[in-house]
């Protein structure tokens, strides 16, 4: 794999390519500014060759203006490879060496979780700079980062962070149990949507809420309720100082976990950087 190394000066233009669940996000980053910005859909019946094909069709009016690259992805990253960890999230059959792939561009790379890149930028320059933290996203699934110690923790096998596969109900012995992710985001919220005769967006659910209807508070607050009870769980594994949670979520779920013993103390902030997860 081609390193970024230090390749941070002011000067250097780097592109940036989230692949979510959901959206692609393309963008230009100068100076730690987005320059320019591309939103995509993650076409999901499609495969991560159609994928990087989408994101080198839109950056290629943008004349390779750029010194290297950073692929962020949601699933599972090692040795350069791509897995899917929840085929329910995005689907990737088999493995995908997806280094050979981000090397056509030419230049020097990185690849890595994108819950992971959140949580490390949250620490380089976000609301929890140079703090140990445990990062966590809601959106099409569910993923984390954690920093400990001023550095990024991925695992042995680039597995940690991935608290979304957390068994729903520890008690269960069924091996085919989903995990809590497939009962607390964004795909679940749909789901409960529609049983409740609505076929709208997520956005539109939080809409809805925020206009005072019942049903779409119901299915936030059990949404959070299960988070909040994931981010007890982290918090009396890892002690962190500081836990990092998305704005939708950030209010009910601190709320709700302050009312758990022990975790009355605990720091709840709003990541500083946009997220680009999908």
């Amino acid at each position: 794999m081609r390193s970024l190394g230090d390749k941070n000066e002011a000067g250097v233009t780097v592109l940036a390519v989230d692949i979510g669940g959901t959206k692609t996000l393309v963008s230009l980053i100068r100076g730690g500014r987005v320059v320019k910005l591309e939103k995509l859909e993650t076409a999901r019946d499609t495969s991560p060759e159609d994928w990087l094909a989408q994101v080198q069709d839109a950056v290629r009016k943008w004349n390779a203006a750029y010194d290297c690259v950073g692929v962020a992805v949601t699933g599972h990253v090692e040795n350069g490879y791509w897995k899917s960890v929840n085929d329910n999230t995005l689907a990737i059959e088999k493995s995908f060496n997806l280094a050979d792939a981000v090397a056509k561009f030419g230049c020097p790379f990185e690849i890595i979780n994108d819950a992971q890149a959140a949580a490390w930028a949250e620490y380089v320059d976000g609301a929890c700079k140079g703090s140990d933290l445990v990062y966590l996203t809601v959106s099409t699934g569910l993923g984390g980062g954690i920093v400990c110690n001023g550095k990024l923790l991925k695992g042995h096998r680039g597995l940690a962070g991935h608290f979304g596969q957390i068994a729903q109900n520890l008690m269960s012995a069924d091996e085919g149990a989903e995990p809590i992710e497939d009962i607390a985001t964004g795909r679940w919220m749909l789901k409960e949507a529609e049983k409740a005769g609505r076929e709208i967006s997520a956005r539109e659910i939080f809409e809805a809420a925020g206009a005072g209807d019942s049903w779409s508070r119901k299915i936030i607050s059990a949404s959070a309720w299960r988070i909040a009870k994931v981010c007890r769980d982290i918090l009396y594994t890892l002690d962190p100082p500081v836990s990092d949670l998305v704005r939708a979520f950030l209010l009910k779920c601190s709320r709700m976990l302050r009312a758990l013993p022990h975790l009355k103390r605990r720091e709840f902030v709003h990541p500083r950087s946009r997220s680009m997860r999908g």
